[in-house]
């Protein structure tokens, strides 16, 4: 009897879990892991009711014992590392004049597009072809709707406006603060804004880029920053605006939550120079450093195989913002949850991939640091054809479905265990694909 009563308690465990999970995928309106996963449960529970009627007690327990050794080695057991991005030379920094938000703006005969291409003829044809493209959010990209492209430009244009914020003078006398308590009241502070999660981190100065490419009046300034510390901060991309992913709600979604953190990042920054401290925001136009390196830095996320920081809540369904500063601060810890040895089996993001620029082979080195990088050109050439900026990597990633207690599950076991890792990308694949 007490075999039989706890095998029914782990079938009613399992099987609730899975109704959980169903109704979660309802909710996500995600009809195919709706099925899946009822379909499941169901013939679990009648497999369960058929070993009960027709299978001995010792069989029973045979069975019971068996598979809560198997659940307890793939589910609860550390079985495996997680391994952290490897630094495996001396590293270098990137150099903004080469990205193509800068590039795609180099206009014939400017001092800019003379020095850049002189330096590196062999982007110029690309870049001419880009160049020719529709803009992002005007008429003539394939998914260009006029009322969300209207509400995608206002929100890019104050952010804009924002920019003029980025930069200012501290007040003359310095208040006194302990490191832990005012990096605790920042990152509060950043909270109550509208981050969903905010860490501090001692500024590498190698994570700064070398020179100022996108902000043409300032072309080819060597970039210098006497700061000490990083806060760097999240702010979450709304799911269901994320499955419209490459549709036009994304751009609108992106370019809100654009506005959100430079929003935050101006309260940040004029509250530290209000002590007595430099600050600088980095945010959207206006950035001194790409900012997945540092937010991995503040233990915020892990860098995954797309080139962003996966964050463990959110996934990729975040943006970044960040502010440097002066002020001794206490700082955060990096972590480890997977995310490198999850993305060398997962591949769904290069799969879905319409440009072909997210890589399916193992990381490479980049100045200095092992990891994977993006063809950045054929990515933004994808975004130049739709209008939009695209999304369908953010939005098939598994780490960015909900924060809920099914999925919460999942992530708990990828972190903790190699062959949970596999049984993720397989179920994915069986729920979602």
């Amino acid at each position: 009897m007490i075999a039989q009563r706890s095998f029914i308690l782990l079938i009613a465990f399992i099987s609730g879990y899975l109704i959980l999970f169903a109704i979660s995928s309802i909710r996500e309106k995600e009809q195919r892991a709706t099925r899946v996963s009822l379909v499941g449960c169901l013939l679990l529970l009648c497999a369960s009711v058929l070993l009960l009627l027709f299978v001995s007690i010792p069989v029973i327990f045979w069975i019971l014992t068996f598979s809560i050794i198997i659940l307890i080695t793939l589910f609860l057991m550390p079985l495996g590392t997680n391994t952290p991005v490897q630094i495996i030379g001396e590293k270098t920094r990137y150099d903004e004049r080469d990205i193509m938000f800068a590039r795609a703006h180099y206009t014939p005969g400017s001092d800019a597009y003379d020095d850049y291409y002189e330096r590196h003829p062999d982007k110029a044809k690309i870049d001419r072809e880009i160049r020719a493209m529709p803009e992002l959010m005007q008429s003539g990209g394939r998914h260009y709707e006029p009322t969300d492209a209207a509400r995608a430009r206002a929100n890019f244009n104050l952010t804009e406006q924002l920019t003029l914020f980025c930069n200012g003078q501290p007040a003359l006398q310095k208040a006194a603060a302990e490191p832990d308590e005012i990096g605790l009241e920042l990152k509060k502070m950043a909270i109550l804004s509208g981050a969903v999660d905010a860490r501090i981190a001692a500024l590498d100065h190698q994570h700064l880029y070398s020179h100022i490419g996108r902000r043409l009046a300032e072309y080819g300034t060597a970039i210098e920053l006497a700061h000490t510390h990083a806060l760097v901060y999240a702010v979450e991309m709304d799911y269901t605006a994320m499955q419209h992913a490459p549709y036009m709600p994304v751009m609108v979604e992106s370019s809100k939550q654009y506005l959100k953190a430079a929003a935050i990042g101006v309260a940040l920054a004029s509250h530290i120079r209000l002590l007595g401290y430099n600050a600088r925001v980095h945010m959207d136009g206006n950035y001194l450093m790409p900012l997945p390196a540092i937010a991995s830095d503040a233990g915020l996320g892990e860098v995954g195989r797309i080139g962003y920081l996966i964050h463990p809540r959110y996934g990729a369904r975040i943006r970044l913002g960040a502010v440097t500063t002066d002020m001794p601060l206490a700082t955060d810890s990096s972590i480890l949850f997977g995310v490198q040895d999850f993305c060398r089996i997962c591949l769904k993001c290069a799969t879905h991939c319409p440009a072909g620029a997210i890589s399916f082979s193992e990381e490479k080195e980049v100045r200095g640091v092992r990891k994977w990088s993006t063809n950045q050109e054929a990515c933004y050439r994808y975004w130049r054809t739709i209008g939009t900026d695209c999304g369908i990597c953010l939005r098939v990633c598994p780490f960015s479905k909900p924060t809920n207690m099914a999925h919460s599950v999942i992530r708990m076991f990828i972190r903790r265990n190699a062959i949970s890792r596999q049984i993720a990308v397989w179920g994915d694949k069986l729920l979602y694909d």
